[in-house]
């Protein structure tokens, strides 16, 4: 769960993993203020929860709307945002117009979990307050190891006694999985290329998904790591636009680069645009039979965005591993329709990686022990 992240974020988590006592501290300050957040917005309509839940990917702006003063005109709202998205100006000048004192009551409840923060980690060497500070822009790995403390105070032990060798055999295991990423890559370019129809059905599958606005999101802001992503994703989208944005794959001068992401392959089926490209959805579902009975060792996080949502929709009663930092609840809106014939029952809840060390009691929890960690987000 670890290994796939670049060797910064890398040395920020086995920094932070050193103080499980603060990643405590900092999952009960979360839980109280989402719990906050949550009781503040539940009596609203999933609509103005919306604008609530965008509001906070943005704590600058947020802040800006609650101070201002009253009667400003919808076009100085929209001289304050960083970007002019319209699901974000909707969200700004909605909130401020009417949800004023709200506002005002959820900035105050973030400067108090910021404050807390940054109590907590005041005590901290100039680098370990780095490594915190930077978690805290990632809710997404942060989440993982607030909820895994007992599993992160072993990962910060082992790396207090052997820091190299931590350090080391994690550099390995990326290394490893970026190599199993380009297998997969190939594989899935070369079956695709057997099958003229089935890549022409996917460009045209590429291009009608880059066509649709609603996906066509270029902007990364994250949900607030202190309020979580919106409860009625099945998936933890800490991350709406990077995970919406690209299709996950490319044409280029050599042909077919990359593997479907999830977005796109969300979109592919859930969407029921798989209706339109039979010789891409078939190829699709050979791609899938051929991986999913090999699970433990062909799921890695170049082809898990496909495999978690193709899984989602041709086995609605299963789903990949929790372990993996994309893994997800299955979809409740999935479309089970037209399925492909059922495989053989696979252990579809372990992801397999090589162990920490021979003789280590730290066992496999840097390559894949850390269970659920990223659905922190949801209350």
């Amino acid at each position: 769960a670890i290994a796939p992240f670049d060797a910064y974020v890398r040395s920020n988590i086995l920094l932070a993993s050193e103080y499980p006592h603060i990643l405590q501290q900092l999952k009960n300050s979360q839980t109280q203020t989402a719990e906050s957040f949550q009781k503040m917005i539940s009596r609203f309509r999933k609509k103005k929860q919306e604008w609530f839940y965008t509001i906070t990917r943005y704590p600058d702006l947020m802040h800006k709307l609650a101070t201002l003063p009253s009667k400003q005109t919808e076009e100085d709202i929209y001289k304050l945002l960083p970007h002019q998205d319209p699901d974000l100006k909707e969200a700004a000048w909605r909130l401020y117009k009417s949800e004023k004192k709200n506002l005002i009551k959820l900035d105050n409840v973030r400067i108090s979990a910021n404050k807390e923060f940054e109590k907590s980690i005041s005590h901290l060497n100039g680098r370990a307050r780095e490594a915190f500070n930077q978690l805290q822009t990632k809710p997404d790995v942060l989440t993982l190891l607030t909820n895994n403390i007992e599993l992160t105070a072993r990962l910060g032990e082992h790396y207090k006694n052997n820091p190299s060798e931590v350090t080391n055999q994690l550099a390995s295991l990326h290394d490893k999985l970026e190599l199993q990423n380009e297998r997969d890559a190939a594989a899935f370019k070369k079956q695709l290329e057997s099958d003229p129809k089935a890549m022409q059905e996917l460009r045209q599958a590429s291009n009608a998904y880059g066509a649709n606005s609603y996906y066509n999101n270029p902007y990364y802001y994250p949900y607030s790591y202190w309020f979580g992503y919106p409860y009625w994703y099945s998936y933890p989208m800490w991350y709406p636009g990077m995970f919406w944005y690209s299709p996950g794959f490319y044409f280029g001068v050599g042909g077919l680069y990359g593997l479907p992401s999830y977005g796109f392959t969300f979109w592919f089926y859930n969407g029921g645009y798989y209706t339109r490209y039979p010789n891409l959805y078939r190829q699709f579902g050979v791609y899938y039979q051929n991986n999913i009975t090999r699970v433990s060792t062909t799921v890695t996080t170049a082809n898990r965005g496909f495999m978690n949502v193709a899984t989602s929709y041709y086995r609605p009663n299963s789903r990949i591993g929790t372990s993996s930092p994309f893994s997800y609840n299955r979809p409740s809106s999935a479309m089970h329709t037209n399925h492909i014939t059922p495989i053989g029952r696979t252990n579809m809840n372990t992801y397999h990686t090589p162990s920490w060390g021979r003789g280590s009691s730290f066992g496999g929890a840097v390559g894949g022990g850390f269970h659920g960690g990223f659905h922190g987000g949801r209350h």
